[in-house]
């Protein structure tokens, strides 16, 4: 009788020792694609705000005026009468400095 209820409990730490990473890991990656979500979602909501006129600067490490937005599509002047389109999602900020006074 003793051996058989040992053959139980090793059956049962094998089993828990196997399914508690597994579940450990599933909620890991649960909380993880949440934060993510939340950050996209905020993301959005500040490049929605975007307004012509606003002085920003891109992944890329270029600067530039807005002139026009036109749904996903941003025209930037990057310098005096040199326009560029770049998509929206491109954008990593406002500029801090004023880069087109006189």
């Amino acid at each position: 009788m003793e051996q058989q209820t040992l053959y139980y409990i090793i059956i049962i730490l094998v089993a828990l020792s196997t399914i508690l990473p597994i579940e450990t890991s599933y909620v890991n990656r649960k909380r993880q694609q949440k934060e993510f979500e939340e950050q996209m979602d905020k993301r959005q909501q500040y490049l929605s705000t975007l307004k012509v006129g606003d002085e920003i600067i891109l992944l890329s490490g270029l600067h530039g005026k807005i002139i026009k937005l036109t749904g996903s599509l941003v025209e930037l002047q990057i310098a005096e009468n040199v326009h560029v389109y770049v998509e929206k999602e491109s954008i990593m900020g406002k500029s801090k400095g004023l880069l087109f006074t006189k």
